[in-house]
């Protein structure tokens, strides 16, 4: 028999209803709709909340949408809630907000850690996937897909005010 995960192993788990949903989407249509009217390419937007009842519990949650070449939106989350079969639930790791830029012979990924000391950062690099994650207080993840192959011996990472940035030679 399977053996139940405990809360804390599954996250908490949040109903946003119906409504919250069509509503969401409608607001983030609107907010399509004005960046396309006001010139802009790229918007961040985000929030929090706490689950009564539960001292320990928040949800943090936004995106960033940057708008591409030929009109098309790129839409990146993060924070701490995620979708699962059963509904959104509140998890215990964060998911940083990532930017990664092909700069011809390298790859640099920018990653907001606010929070985490230097020494809690573990980075690992396979082919063209990079797993970030961190120990702690504050506990982020996130993989990546990067645009390329890279070569992990060449790695050089620097950590400044929470915001890691992480170069990369492209594979030759």
């Amino acid at each position: 028999m399977a053996k139940r995960k405990t809360e804390r192993e599954e996250g908490i788990r949040v109903d946003f209803g119906l409504g919250g949903v069509f509503k969401g989407i409608g607001n983030f249509i609107d907010l399509l709709s004005d960046m396309v009217e006001e010139g802009e390419s790229e918007v961040s937007r985000h929030g929090e909340f706490k689950v009564k009842g539960l001292d320990q519990a928040r949800g943090v949650y936004g995106f960033n949408v940057r708008m591409g070449l030929g009109g098309t939106p790129t839409v990146e989350h993060f924070g701490n809630i995620r979708a699962t079969n059963e509904g959104p639930v509140v998890a215990e790791e964060w998911e940083p907000l990532v930017d990664v830029f092909d700069e011809g012979e390298l790859i640099l990924v920018v990653a907001e850690l606010p929070g985490v000391d230097k020494d809690n950062i573990q980075i690992e690099v396979q082919d063209d996937i990079l797993s970030l994650s961190t120990t702690g207080d504050r506990k982020y993840v996130k993989e990546l897909l990067l645009p390329s192959l890279v070569d992990p011996a060449t790695m050089e990472t620097s950590y400044r005010n929470g915001v890691l940035e992480v170069r990369l030679h492209k594979a030759s």
